[in-house]
Formats: C-alpha cells, structure tokens, sequence
C-alpha cells in the first residue's frame, strides 16, 4: 500500500492509502464494461473521493439508480468506502453518515482460472488492464475490444507521455513497443506486475484457509457426514 497526495475539486489536498494493485476476476472486467455509468463513476472517483449524492448530481441520475451502480463496483472490487480515519484526515464532511468512495488500487489486471482433472491454472491475461492516471486524473481502461478514454487523440502531452514511458521501460528492462501512451504504460504495469507475482510465487508460501475444507476435514476424523 502506497500514499498519494490527490487533489479534490481543485480545492483540498489529502493524502489516501491506496493498494498499488487489484487482480480482478474477469467477470468484474464484464460487470464494469456492461455499464457506460459505471465507467463514468470510476472516471469521476480517480479525481477523488466522493459520495453516491454527489456521484448522482454530476451524472443527474436518481440517486437510487447511482447507489445500485456504485454497491456493484464495490461487489466486483473496483471502489472502496473510505474508513471513518480517513475521511476525518481528509476534512471531509461526515455529516448525516456520509460513505466516501474510492477506486480500490491505482493498477487493475484481471484473472481467470482454468480447471480441469489435470489441476487448476490461474491465467493473467495481458488484453486485459485498467490504471487510474494520476497525471490527467482520469480512469483509463483497456480490453480486447474496448478502451475507455483515447490519449493518443485527445491529450495534448501523449507524445511526452510515451516517451516517459519508453525511458522508464528501458531503465526497468521492460521493452515497451506501442505507439498510444495508455497500452504502453498498461504493458509497462502490467509486466512490472507480473515480476512481482512470479517473485512472490516463488519466494512465499502460499496458504488458504477454507471453512469448507477445515469441515471435511473434522469429520474425516469420524467418517461421519
């Protein structure tokens, strides 16, 4: 978990924990890409924390409405409910018991498992991928057949963007060979990314703690059902 400094509203600077990474399954990619709305919400949420009120005026959408979207991306993992302490660091207002959201990482990759009699394989698809820009403070999401928010077309610094990126590759011996600066960073995080994984495999031990299984397992004890 890393803090950054994010300005809201143009108005208030804060600091928030936020994790660096959330590998998602592929269903909350769909769930997220299903919703024009949902897409507008975490666009709106990478420039700050917001509530579902306000959320709904700025899309001028019932608040109803606003709410069934924003606890869907909160099911699939996308957002979390800023804690009592944070807001209270933050200034923010908690009258009437205001929730705050906000996206849940800066990076999002997706995952999907693959299971059959042989044994079970967790695949990382590269096609997948979606990272909050800290510099235009927008949500920018990438999958095989759609991309949300165009920098090559539409940032006036995309070239300087790319560049950086290409720099920054070469300096962590990733080879970066796109020409849109959004795919070429979303490569960038997402081999970064998957060193990590692949260290921390084979550096930990990787344990479960299942209810299901424990139950079995008492039982067995005394074959009973």
């Amino acid at each position: 978990m890393i803090r950054i400094n994010t300005l809201s509203g143009g108005l208030d600077l804060f600091r928030v924990n936020m994790r660096s990474v959330a590998i998602l399954p592929i269903e909350s990619f769909d769930a997220l890409l299903s919703s024009n709305i949902r897409l507008e919400i975490m666009n709106m949420l990478s420039g700050g924390p917001m509530t579902v009120t306000t959320l709904a005026q700025r899309l001028n959408m019932l608040k109803g409405v606003v709410h069934r979207h924003v606890k869907i991306l909160e099911d699939f993992g996308w957002i979390r409910q800023l804690s009592d302490e944070e807001a209270r660091s933050m200034g923010l207002s908690r009258e009437a018991n205001r929730i705050y959201y906000i996206p849940s990482a800066l990076v999002y990759l997706g995952f999907k498992v693959d299971a059959n009699e042989h044994g079970v394989k967790i695949v990382i698809p590269t096609n997948y991928g979606a990272f909050i820009d800290m510099r235009g403070r927008k949500f920018i999401l990438l999958a095989p057949t759609f991309v949300f928010h165009d920098c090559k077309n539409t940032c006036p610094t995309h070239e300087a963007c790319l560049d950086w990126v290409k720099r920054v590759g070469k300096q962590y011996h990733v080879n970066v060979d796109e020409d849109d600066a959004a795919r070429a960073l979303m490569h960038l995080y997402m081999q970064l990314v998957l060193k990590e994984f692949r260290m921390y495999a084979a550096n930990n031990v990787m344990m479960l703690d299942s209810p299901r299984l424990n139950s079995i397992i008492i039982k067995q004890a005394n074959l009973v059902l």
